[in-house]
C-alpha cells in the first residue's frame, strides 16, 4: 500500500472524476433503498459519496492513510484504516462494493478474504467487485495485482457467496487499454 501512499494526488487525479454510473446501476438496483454499503479499498472516498449522495448510509475500508483521510473528508463518511482482513467492523451490510480493490489481495489470502465479506452481508445483501481481467499475479509498476477471469475466480468463492452477474468492461481511464471483470455476488 505504499504506492497509493506515495502517489496518493495521482491516484486522486485520475480516479475521482470517473462516472462508474454504468457500474453503480446494477449493484443499487439491488441494494435497498437507504440500505448500508460498505466499500473495501474505498481510495480518494468517489463511490462512498456517490452512494451518500444517493440516500445510502456508507463506510469505507481503506488501507493506504493518505487516502483514507482524503475519502473521509471528500465523503463525510467513516473510513476504517487498514486491510480489511485487519479492520474490525461492526454490523453488516446491505451492500458491499469492492471496485478495483481486491485485485491486489494475493491467492493465498482470497478466499479468506471472501468469507469476511460473506460474514459482514446481511442475509438479502448484495456484493460487487471488480478484478483486471486475465489470469497475471504479480507486481506490475510498484503494485501487487491478481487478475482473474470468470473460470479462476470462482476457486476462491467461498460456497455461501454465488454469482448472480458477471461482465467484461473496458476502463473508464481514457490513457487506459484494460478489461475489467465485474461479479455481482450473493450469498446462499
Amino acid at each position: 500500500m505504499n504506492y497509493y501512499d506515495k502517489n496518493n494526488q495521482e491516484f486522486i487525479d485520475s480516479t475521482l472524476d470517473l462516472d462508474l454510473t454504468s457500474l453503480y446501476k446494477p449493484f443499487l438496483k439491488e441494494v435497498k433503498a437507504g440500505g448500508a454499503i460498505l466499500d473495501i479499498g474505498c481510495g480518494p472516498g468517489r463511490d462512498l459519496k456517490y452512494f451518500v449522495d444517493h440516500g445510502y448510509k456508507a463506510e469505507g475500508v481503506e488501507p493506504s492513510s493518505k487516502l483514507a483521510g482524503f475519502a473521509r473528508e471528500h465523503s463525510g463518511c467513516v473510513v476504517h484504516e487498514g486491510l480489511l482482513q485487519d479492520v474490525s467492523i461492526e454490523g453488516k451490510f446491505d451492500g458491499i462494493w469492492a471496485c478495483a480493490s481486491l485485485l491486489h489481495v494475493p491467492s493465498n489470502e482470497l478466499k479468506d478474504v471472501f468469507s469476511k465479506i460473506s460474514d459482514l452481508m446481511n442475509e438479502d445483501a448484495v456484493f460487487y467487485c471488480s478484478f483486471k481481467y486475465g489470469e497475471f499475479e504479480g507486481e506490475r509498476k510498484g503494485r501487487f495485482f491478481n487478475d482473474q477471469t470468470l473460470e479462476t475466480i470462482k476457486e476462491f468463492l467461498p460456497h455461501e457467496l454465488t454469482i448472480s452477474k458477471d461482465w467484461v468492461t473496458e476502463d473508464k481511464r481514457p490513457d487506459r487499454d484494460e478489461r475489467w471483470l465485474n461479479l455481482i455476488l450473493k450469498n446462499k
